[in-house]
This record gives C-alpha cells, sequence and structure tokens, in this order.
C-alpha cells in the first residue's frame, strides 16, 4: 500500500482534510454524521478499488471536511489547552474540528482550520509550505525542496520498477500480498458520503496486540477520490477517529486561492534544513540549537512502537509550558525502562520519560515499555 501512495502523489491528501486526523486526535466527543441514504453500486473487489486507486487522475476540488474522535483521553483544565488559540496541539486534543480545503489537481493545496475567533491556515504552494496562525499572528514557511517542486508524472513507465509494479494491477496484487499477513482486507459498495456514491475499503488488523480493531476508507465511486477515514478502536461500534467531507465540490479553483502573503506585523519564522539556523522576518524566531534523536521503530506492522529521544530541555520553545503542564497531570508510570507519564488512550499509548526518551504505539502499554527496554 506505502508503494501504491508513494507512486500516486494525489493519494498522499487521503482527503485533503485527513491530516486532520494528526493534529485532532482527540476529543470527548463522539463522531456522530447524519446518514447519507444508501447507494447500490456495482461490487468491486478489494483489488479492483487498489486499481481505481492506481488510475486515478488528481482531482481539483474544494469542499468541508469535519474531523473528531473519541479516545478517552483525560479531562485537562482550561488553562492547558487555551495554548495559541485553535491550533494549539493540545486544543487540537479536544473538541470536534471543521476545516475548509481546496486543491489544485497538481502541487498547489490549503487547509483553513476555523475555531472560535482565530483561524489557522497551512498553504502549500510553488514556494513551500506557509502556516499562519491569527491568534498570534506567526507565520511558519517552509521553503520548497532545492530544484524545484516538480514530480514525474510517468513512473508507471520507469524501467528500472519490476515488472509486476509497472501496472496497476500489479501493484494492487503486491499491495494484497504485503497486506496479507497482518491485515484482512473487505471493501462494501452501500456508502452515500457528502452526497456522493461511495465504496468502503476495511483493513481489519490480523496482529493480536494493537488497540485498532479497523480502519475504514470511503472511496468516491466516480473519480476514486477518498472522502472519508475512520479508526475504530478493538470492540468499538463507533469510529474513535472520523475524518471526511461534509460536502465538496469538484472543479478547478483560482490560483490566488494558493497565494500567501505574511501580513503586516506578522511574526515569520523560516525553516532551515540545518539546526539552529533560522531567518526572522518581522521580529525574531525562535532558534534550535539542538536536535532530537532520529527515532527508531521497534516491532512491525500495527504492533509497531516509534521510539525515540526528545530534543535537550535547553532547546524546547517557551510556549510549550502548556505541554509540560499537561504531562505533570498524566499518571506516572515506572519500570526496569526508568520511569516517566504515560498517555493512555483508545487507539494508542506514549510514554514519555523523566530522561526524555519517548515510546508511541497503537499498542497496550505493556508493548512500550518493553520497547523502551529494548531500546
Amino acid at each position: 500500500m506505502s508503494g501504491l501512495l508513494t507512486r500516486r502523489p494525489a493519494l498522499r491528501w487521503v482527503a485533503p482534510g485527513a491530516a486532520l486526523a494528526v493534529v485532532a486526535t482527540g476529543s470527548q466527543i463522539a463522531a456522530h454524521w447524519p446518514a447519507d441514504a444508501a447507494t447500490n453500486l456495482p461490487p468491486r473487489t478489494a483489488q479492483q478499488l487498489l486499481v481505481d486507486l492506481q488510475r486515478a487522475q488528481p482531482s481539483a476540488l474544494s469542499g468541508t471536511v469535519k474531523a473528531t474522535s473519541s479516545l478517552g483521553l483525560p479531562q485537562l483544565p482550561e488553562s492547558v489547552t487555551s495554548g495559541t488559540g485553535n491550533s494549539s496541539p493540545l486544543a487540537l486534543l479536544a473538541g470536534s474540528h471543521t476545516a475548509k480545503v481546496w486543491y489544485d489537481g497538481k502541487t498547489s493545496a490549503r487547509v483553513a482550520l476555523l475555531g472560535d475567533g482565530s483561524e489557522t491556515d497551512l498553504v502549500s504552494n510553488g514556494g513551500g509550505l506557509w502556516l499562519w496562525q491569527s491568534a498570534d499572528k506567526s507565520v511558519l514557511h517552509v521553503p520548497a525542496p532545492s530544484g524545484g517542486t516538480q514530480r514525474s508524472t510517468d513512473h508507471d513507465k520507469d524501467p528500472q520498477l519490476p515488472a509486476e509494479l509497472s501496472t496497476p494491477e500489479g501493484v494492487a496484487s503486491w499491495a494484497l500480498r504485503m497486506l496479507d499477513p497482518s491485515t484482512a482486507v473487505t471493501t462494501s459498495s452501500n456508502e452515500r458520503i457528502a452526497g456522493r456514491a461511495a465504496y468502503q475499503l476495511v483493513l481489519t488488523p490480523k496482529t493480536a496486540g494493537t488497540k485498532i480493531g479497523s480502519v475504514r476508507i470511503s472511496i468516491d465511486a466516480a473519480n476514486q477520490t477518498p472522502l472519508r477515514a475512520q479508526v475504530f478502536a478493538k470492540g468499538a461500534s463507533n469510529p474513535a477517529i472520523n475524518v471526511g467531507f461534509t460536502s465538496i465540490d469538484y472543479g478547478k479553483q483560482p490560483a490566488s486561492r494558493f497565494d500567501f502573503t505574511p501580513p503586516p506585523g506578522a511574526k515569520v519564522t523560516q525553516a532551515t534544513p540545518h539546526p539552529g539556523k533560522p531567518k526572522s522576518g518581522d521580529a525574531s524566531a525562535a532558534t534550535t540549537n539542538g536536535s532530537a534523536t532520529p527515532p527508531k521503530v521497534v516491532g512491525k506492522d500495527w504492533a509497531s512502537v516509534v521510539v525515540g529521544k526528545l530534543p535537550p530541555k535547553q532547546t524546547v520553545a517557551k510556549d510549550d509550558s502548556s505541554l509540560q503542564q499537561a504531562l505533570r497531570l498524566l499518571p506516572e508510570a515506572s519500570g526496569s525502562w526508568g520511569r516517566g507519564h504515560l498517555l493512555n488512550t483508545a487507539l494508542f499509548t506514549a510514554v514519555i520519560t523523566d530522561d526524555g526518551r519517548y515510546a508511541v504505539g497503537a499498542v497496550p502499554a505493556s508493548s512500550l515499555y518493553a520497547a523502551l527496554g529494548r531500546s
């Protein structure tokens, strides 16, 4: 499946609001969408759906995406979650979120996360990536890689690829074989999302050591655009994470939609490939004098754990104080691996040790402790 996404860059926009599934993975509100009328479509196998995705042409579109989740997170004081408006990491872990999205069908996209009296915009264009937060008038700019952002559009004819991966059918067969040892793949053809008839691809882990029960991806039957993604915890009847379009319109988008100029007075931070060398715009940017140890993966498939080490304390930005406050509210944990604090949710667990190590995975806490002990 990862090969499929790599070969089709548009599929990395699994619903252009799917990034919200990362930044909005926490809420006390269960995910409930109004049920659209059922639809009857010709049956499609998992392999046929994967072929459809591989052959799909990117679609220019605009729409509204809603993301909400029910992870069973502990209730945090408002003083901790307020942060810098609706884009604060902890604020994003509490509540339902709505975003407006635009995509030009090529390389430019815009996501506007709407909040109470504030807005966060993420803009991707030929000049790189821009993150604007109205709450504190800050802008983060990640320049485009040197050499431009052009991508080859003829990967399917790459002579270096194995013959099996040179056709959509071959890629689909390969993806299913890769998934088979750890994942059961099924399909449904009775979905209607944002008024669009859709197929549903269901991935169910066979691995015992994961908290995830299934992942369900709804795909537009007409043009193969992913419309909704849901993640269910084991034994749950409602999704723990639900991110998808509530409305969508296909069609050319004005180029001006993807332009971005920092507003007057904005604090601009220019990200660079070299830690500790940011450039500033109207105000000085936070500097980074150290870097985190690159994380490593312990285990495999659905039961894998990411283990790493945080940057030195002196390099942590001052506005991370809310995160530190929240950390102190989490239960303490200890073992042969050391001492720390544990975040335990319906879908994933995370441990941050007192000496700055961390472990995260869609696994029980015992798996994190074992991974820390091996790292």
